[in-house]
């Protein structure tokens, strides 16, 4: 399956040479568009290089001219196409924009008299969100790995005095920034027990890249009637960040109450678009391999710099920059390269995400001075 250009360029663009081999995503943004800016490597925020599907591009060039009407009909099939790759039914599936507006709508919604539970190392966009509502959050210590302590997860269920609090509770897998995946039965286990007392969400974002996102989603436990909701979006795997579509699977009551909190409709290019894209398996294992060659690139340069990564199986790479972390991110953003820092609690660790080849070029280029200055 070919990819549409994200700026719907035309041409090739390869990296070769010091990164030890060569890596070629197709159809990207040629360096030219990066002319005259100071950022050459913007690998602080995680975007699908590959660019979107060449079928969702099209799909949505030919409704364009549909823009003076709902789009009713367009929502209600992108609902069944993904209900039905879940093995679920309509009114399990919600659509949102993006994934964030679910998970920022909810957690200030569902939170209010009590608390949201969440790993320390973590995505967390939704939990600032809310907290500038005035609503806290609890952070269950990760294990000594950067792995998700689900042990500390259910100690974190009970405040200080020991009484229930939490109202919601969240994990993101493959998670955001480690790049770390949970392991299978572990997160079965602890969604089945904890959505018994709460809602459990689980965000899973990057999940499509992975060659087997059935055996580590936990859409089965919707199906089987859990108060889990597993949060999905097409802006990561499926390239489609501009145009904002995500969505939900929950149980029916559970969706009815997320539905009840949302905001905004959705507009016909972008509904239209995922309904191409999803579930679209070349697509999806080309963008997986162009993702894997931009980690390897991530890693390498990390290696020749003395750098220790996480494996991440996701696209960006957990890396320690020791203790001279916050200069030598001075010194990156000095020369165009950005990467990104996770709170206070990791200040030696940024994410490095997979972005087009020159921003990985950037990063290979001055990434080794930025260390040993």
């Amino acid at each position: 399956m070919s990819t549409c250009s994200r700026r719907d360029l035309p041409g090739l663009f390869a990296v070769s040479g010091a990164l030890a081999g060569s890596l070629v995503f197709a159809e990207t943004a040629s360096a030219a568009d990066l002319v005259g800016s100071p950022v050459v490597g913007p690998l602080n925020i995680t975007e699908n290089p590959h660019g979107p599907p060449a079928r969702a591009v099209e799909a949505a060039r030919k409704v364009v001219h549909t823009a003076a009407n709902y789009p009713h009909a367009e929502e209600t099939r992108l609902i069944a196409k993904i209900a039905a790759e879940n093995g679920l039914k309509p009114e399990n599936v919600v659509i949102t924009t993006g994934s964030l507006e679910m998970l920022s709508l909810i957690t200030a919604f569902w939170t209010q008299g009590g608390t949201q539970l969440l790993p320390a190392l973590t995505y967390d966009t939704h939990a600032k969100y809310a907290a500038r509502q005035g609503l806290p959050n609890r952070r269950a210590p990760m294990a000594a790995d950067h792995q998700i302590d689900f042990a500390a997860m259910t100690a974190g269920l009970k405040s200080e005095n020991g009484g229930p609090d939490v109202k919601l509770a969240y994990v993101c897998n493959p998670n955001n920034p480690t790049g770390l995946l949970a392991d299978p039965a572990a997160l079965r286990a602890w969604c089945r027990q904890t959505a018994k007392t709460v809602p459990v969400v689980v965000d899973e974002a990057f999940i499509d890249l992975l060659p087997n996102p059935e055996t580590h989603s936990v859409a089965d436990l919707v199906r089987e009637g859990h108060d889990v909701i597993v949060a999905g979006t097409f802006s990561k795997a499926y390239g489609l960040a501009g145009l904002r579509v995500g969505y939900a699977l929950a149980r029916p009551d559970r969706a009815m109450k997320i539905r009840s909190v949302l905001a905004t409709s959705h507009n016909t290019p972008a509904l239209v678009a995922a309904e191409a894209a999803y579930k679209d398996r070349p697509y999806l294992a080309a963008a997986a391999a162009t993702t894997a060659k931009g980690r390897a690139i991530i890693e390498g340069a990390c290696k020749a710099a003395g750098v220790r990564t996480l494996p991440s199986v996701a696209s960006y790479v957990w890396a320690d920059l020791g203790p001279d972390a916050e200069g030598i991110l001075k010194r990156l953003e000095a020369k165009g390269v950005l990467l990104r820092q996770f709170g206070d609690a990791y200040p030696q660790w940024a994410r490095i995400a997979v972005r087009e080849p020159e921003a990985l070029a950037a990063l290979v280029r001055e990434l080794p001075g930025a260390v040993k200055a």
